[in-house]
């Protein structure tokens, strides 16, 4: 028997961002699918985006504008594969507004282990839908997605600030008031989104605002850097929605249908902390110390604390079930590094640097499905990725559409 592995993130090899490269199976005898040929994009007159299962996302937002002045949220690489991206989240500083990518999905044809060819959807083999967002990479394999658009802004602020940090008491502190204002239901609504990127030295700041930049300068950016440092750089410009995204992106949006080679060896590790137990300031302390001494010699790392939730979050309240858990979130971080040339094959450092960010902060938190972690065991991954109900809900579901394991991969929902 064979064990299939579809072009899906976390499982995908060339089609998108692959945490674990997952795609080559895990070990030896499995088949990777590609869907590199499904990447039809069209949209009808209610909006629904039918989209091929191979398709990128800088792609499909160029093609859904172009044709209809729509838009759909989704992550910030433009050479990203829609497939594990929308089926296991999919977020961008949009989504407190909109929702994730996979929230989005109103339609899904798949092709199960049986052979059988399905539409599923909230009317028509329900419990294959709900588990199909959430934890695709073990139930099918997509080969049309269909996405409720929204109408595309006519204009959209993007903002970035890059402001000094001196030393980690500075930095604890000022996030902490960043943490304050980004549940300050006065000033914050569904239109704002941002991230914090800090290094050793500084906060890189970046956000988008849906609204006019006359409310944004006046009302929004003057509680946001209130007891903040002096930024040293502030970049505030109003833009048409494709030339937002482009701006954020720092690239251009299409990509190539064929021959994508954009490719990166790194590990990866993320953190969901909940809305009811906010960053700490001891929690920070530490993190922003880890940081400051260890971030400056360690090669080609990021890390980001992007805003989930907060007053009006529709991430947290969606409008319809599935199978990813993870609804109740105030941040998502991502901890991020390279592994580099030097280190002929040694992956021990950098793993253990990532590591270290992740230890900094505590323990106890979830983890983004999106961001696969390959040290974790199968176990592990189910806890931070699903709530025990919901684990033991796709466990029973897979027992019916893949009782022999056909798509299987080493965090897979049954492993």
């Amino acid at each position: 028997m064979y064990q299939v592995q579809s072009y899906a993130e976390p499982n995908q090899k060339a089609e998108s961002k692959n945490s674990a490269s997952y795609s080559s199976g895990g070990q030896n005898g499995s088949m990777v699918i590609s869907l590199q040929a499904f990447q039809t994009v069209s949209v009808n007159g209610k909006g629904v985006a039918r989209v091929g299962g191979g398709a990128r996302l800088g792609n499909i937002a160029t093609s859904i504008y172009n044709q209809r002045k729509r838009a759909l949220l989704h992550g910030v690489c433009p050479g990203v594969g829609i497939g594990g991206h929308a089926t296991h989240g999919g977020y961008w500083y949009s989504s407190r507004r909109w929702g994730l990518t996979l929230d989005t999905i109103v339609g899904l044809d798949v092709v199960l282990a049986n052979g059988s060819f399905i539409h599923a959807t909230t009317t028509s083999y329900t419990e294959i839908f709900w588990a199909l967002r959430g934890a695709a990479d073990s139930i099918g394999i997509f080969t049309t997605f269909y996405f409720q658009t929204q109408a595309a802004p006519d204009s959209v602020v993007n903002w970035v600030y890059k402001i000094p940090m001196a030393n980690p008491n500075v930095a604890a502190n000022s996030f902490l008031h960043i943490q304050s204002f980004a549940i300050n239901a006065s000033v914050i609504d569904d239109r704002t989104g941002f991230g914090v990127t800090p290094s050793p030295s500084s906060f890189h700041i970046s956000g988008t605002y849906h609204g006019d930049e006359a409310t944004f300068r006046s009302k929004i950016a003057p509680e946001f850097l209130r007891t903040l440092p002096t930024p040293a750089s502030t970049k505030i410009k109003t833009l048409s929605w494709l030339d937002s995204l482009a701006d954020m992106w720092g690239r251009p949006l299409p990509q190539p249908l064929s021959g994508y080679n954009e490719h990166d060896g790194f590990y990866a590790k993320s953190i969901l902390v909940p809305e009811t137990a906010p960053l700490s300031p001891s929690a920070l302390l530490r993190y922003f110390t880890y940081i400051a001494t260890n971030g400056s010699s360690t090669p080609g790392w990021f890390s980001e604390l992007n805003l989930l939730g907060g007053p009006a979050s529709r991430i947290n309240k969606p409008q319809f079930s599935s199978a990813y858990s993870a609804r109740d979130s105030l941040w998502v971080l991502q901890h991020y590094a390279t592994v580099p040339s030097s280190a002929n094959g040694d992956t021990r450092p950098t793993i253990d640097f990532v590591n270290g960010l992740n230890d900094a902060l505590g323990m106890g938190y979830g983890g983004y499905p999106n961001y696969v972690d390959p040290e974790l065991s199968a176990s592990q991954a189910y806890a931070v990725s699903f709530s025990q109900s919901v684990y033991e809900r796709l466990v029973s579901i897979k027992k019916v559409v893949d009782p022999e394991g056909l798509f299987w991969n080493p965090q897979a929902v049954g492993v």
